[in-house]
């Protein structure tokens, strides 16, 4: 009986130490869960998605339509249809840079949030604008897009890395810049085409400088009128979007050529859009 005591005695204290050790491993595993990142895959990944059903995940891609509910709910259908966004009416107001269905169409963004089912295809619930974020990638594919900045050469004028300038203004009083820069949102009500680019300024002012060497190192013949000449580069990749009121009627289509406008002879660009 006594020998019994003493050697429980003797093991009470490594039981405590285990006891610490145990509690210790359990809060680090919480620790380890608490900064696990939710699975990241691409919006086409459907078999993959659908094993996540009912847990938080990041998916990426091409928004290639979105659309707008008689009850002020948004949504962002990415490419394929497959898999969508739902922005809830409560929500839109907070997004500061317009609504998401303007915003981000045509545009490849990265989403989290809980995977449901609705009507038989994956939607995911945004519960914050902060779980929203675009991608400066090239179409679906995750590729990182090129950007440049263009280097101010005087009163509204700027050169970009391929030598062409931007410089003066337009009839309406905007620097050919701001011109350029309007064929990278879309506008809604504009009548007829309006070529959008994909990116933000820095990819849509390198997609343009693409396109001139491009057309050089293919010599391409430019179109000659008067003063004005322009060429038509095929890209061979997606590099915006049809906008305007036609490209609403034809669900936005995606365009893979650059059409830039510039002054006989020189590399003075007077406009460059997709087409």
């Amino acid at each position: 009986m006594f020998a019994s005591l003493v050697f429980a005695l003797l093991l009470s204290p490594i039981s405590a130490r285990q006891n610490a050790l145990q509690q210790s491993d359990v809060q680090q595993s919480n620790v380890q869960q608490n900064d696990v990142q939710p699975p990241r895959l691409k919006a086409t990944n459907t078999v993959a998605l659908r094993q996540l059903l009912g847990k938080e995940v990041t998916v990426y891609g091409r928004v290639e339509s979105t659309g707008k509910s008689s009850s002020g709910h948004q949504f962002l259908n990415f490419y394929g249809k497959q898999v969508s966004v739902m922005c809830p009416s409560n929500l839109i107001a907070k997004f500061r840079d317009g609504a998401p269905a303007d915003v981000y169409r045509g545009k490849t963004v990265e989403v989290t949030g809980q995977l449901q089912l609705y009507k038989g295809k994956l939607q995911l619930k945004l519960t914050d604008p902060e779980k929203i974020k675009k991608l400066e990638t090239t179409g679906d594919s995750g590729a990182v897009r090129k950007k440049v900045e263009l280097k101010s050469i005087g009163r509204n004028a700027w050169i970009s890395p391929a030598g062409l300038r931007y410089q003066g203004r337009d009839p309406d009083g905007r620097t050919r810049v701001e011109h350029v820069l309007r064929h990278g949102q879309d506008l809604p009500q504009r009548e007829g085409p309006h070529g959008v680019f994909d990116g933000d300024r820095g990819t849509i002012f390198a997609v343009i400088d693409e396109a001139w060497k491009l057309a050089q190192t293919l010599k391409l013949s430019s179109r000659v009128e008067g003063d004005r000449s322009t060429f038509l580069v095929r890209m061979n990749r997606r590099v915006g979007y049809l906008g305007g009121r036609t490209g609403k009627q034809r669900r936005h289509p995606p365009l893979a050529r650059v059409f830039i406008v510039f002054e006989t002879d020189t590399k003075n660009i007077i406009t460059a859009f997709p087409k």
